[in-house]
């Protein structure tokens, strides 16, 4: 990075570093993990189902008018079938304890199998997102290098130009140039500054975002680093890569979420299966004609119980039905999903292939033609100071050898950008960490 667009020392950093500080810092893999975490107490929630359930009630019930009971007449001495009597007092308190208890539910169950798969997914959409932010931040970074480039391309043709316009200035105060040959280099060092000023904006929004992503503070200048590899050595060790998509990590998330609803499923049939439970309950209960019910004259008696329910569910609208044909649906599409991922898979990694072995060859040619224009304007210069070619052959020849250049840094970055999106469509973008 030039002095020009930090004052102070900046902090190199490499991608390997990069990596590293975006993977520690990233708020999208934060939340990723909070949401793994957030799983674990769902489960845990879900579980305390099958935990003794203890509830206590107190009521306090005022009856103005006590319900009416018909007793037979006869055991009173009555001629009337039935005789009407009131019982209790308006006022009644009542205390019960209850422990409720699981003992067997199917539905249950089978639930408690989706406890692993939703470990496993969420696992898995981890891996996804810290995958996203190594590769976000590669390509940042590469874009960062291949611009920070082309800026000591252009300032080395300034200093050219520069020289240039010494020399041409020169000559015409000696009478062997005129003012329009000092007018030309003018024109194309003023077009190059204007190259470089917007070169330096770029690099100046690229290092901002590559802050951005690794958690760095933006008052804290950096200077992104890296070793180009040889093309010839990346070609053989990449040609034994194979694509593997039962491995990538969207063919295992598919994977989970199809077996996550078959489970689902599975739970939804079986809510139409009994359970059974059982129970406990103690109680103690006081009347009295008024409120005093706490009073020590009041008499308290006690009620327990134990038993066990059985709980037959016989009909309910088809509602496990209508929710069983859902997720049936929903799976068949997961699935549908995954056949197409074969094929997408399949695309994407020789699309990305044949994008990385043309970015090979067009960097073989660039370098070429580099060391061409090199020559050239080396040669021209030459003749340009002995008098025999024109400044605008020149100017030409320097034009032609800039403009090979600039497309020589970036093919070196498309290159490495294609090794990136190489690397993701194989499933290897942990080689970056």
């Amino acid at each position: 990075m030039t002095a020009a667009l930090t004052a102070q020392s900046a902090r190199t950093l490499t991608l390997k570093e990069c990596v590293e500080l975006a993977l520690g810092n990233s708020a999208q893999l934060k939340k990723a993990r909070l949401d793994r975490q957030g799983v674990d107490l769902k489960l845990r929630e879900a579980r305390s189902a099958i935990f003794p359930q203890i509830s206590g009630v107190i009521n306090v019930d005022y009856f103005p008018i006590l319900p009416t009971t018909f007793l037979p007449g006869e055991p009173f001495g009555s001629s009337s079938e039935f005789i009407p009597m009131q019982f209790n007092q308006p006022w009644q308190t009542t205390g019960v304890a209850r422990l409720d208890q699981a003992i067997y539910s199917e539905a249950g169950r089978r639930l408690a199998k989706t406890a692993d798969v939703s470990r496993a997914l969420y696992d898995l959409l981890t891996e996804r997102t810290e995958d996203e932010v190594v590769y976000n931040t590669a390509t940042v970074f590469y874009q960062s290098m291949q611009t920070e480039q082309l800026l000591r391309t252009a300032n080395a043709n300034i200093d050219k130009l520069s020289t240039l316009q010494r020399m041409t200035e020169l000559q015409l105060a000696n009478d062997y140039a005129i003012p329009i040959d000092v007018k030309r280099v003018q024109v194309a060092r003023a077009n190059l500054e204007t190259q470089r000023a917007n070169l330096v904006n770029t690099i100046r929004y690229l290092h901002q975002t590559l802050q951005f992503l690794c958690g760095l503070p933006f008052d804290v200048p950096i200077e992104p680093v890296s070793e180009i590899s040889s093309p010839s050595a990346d070609s053989i060790r990449f040609a034994g890569y194979t694509l593997d998509v039962t491995q990538s990590v969207e063919h295992r998330l598919l994977e989970k979420n199809i077996a996550l609803h078959r489970l689902r499923k599975s739970s939804l049939n079986a809510e139409m299966l009994p359970d059974i439970s059982a129970y406990a309950m103690v109680g103690t209960q006081a009347q009295g004609t008024d409120a005093m019910l706490y009073d020590n004259k009041q008499r308290w008696y006690s009620v327990a119980a134990v038993g066990l329910k059985l709980n037959v569910p016989i009909y309910n609208g088809f509602r496990q039905n209508r929710g069983s044909d859902l997720l049936e649906v929903e799976a068949l599409k997961l699935e549908a999903d995954r056949e197409a991922l074969f094929q997408g898979k399949e695309l994407e990694y020789r699309q990305t292939l044949s994008q990385l072995e043309g970015a090979r060859q067009l960097l073989k040619n660039q370098e070429a033609n580099v060391g061409l224009a090199r020559e050239i304007s080396d040669k021209l210069m030459l003749q340009y100071r002995e008098g025999v070619v024109s400044l605008t052959d020149l100017l030409t020849a320097q034009t032609a050898l800039s403009e090979a250049e600039t497309n020589y840094w970036q093919q070196v970055y498309g290159y490495k950008l294609a090794v990136l999106k190489f690397l993701k469509a194989s499933g290897r973008l942990d080689e970056l960490r």
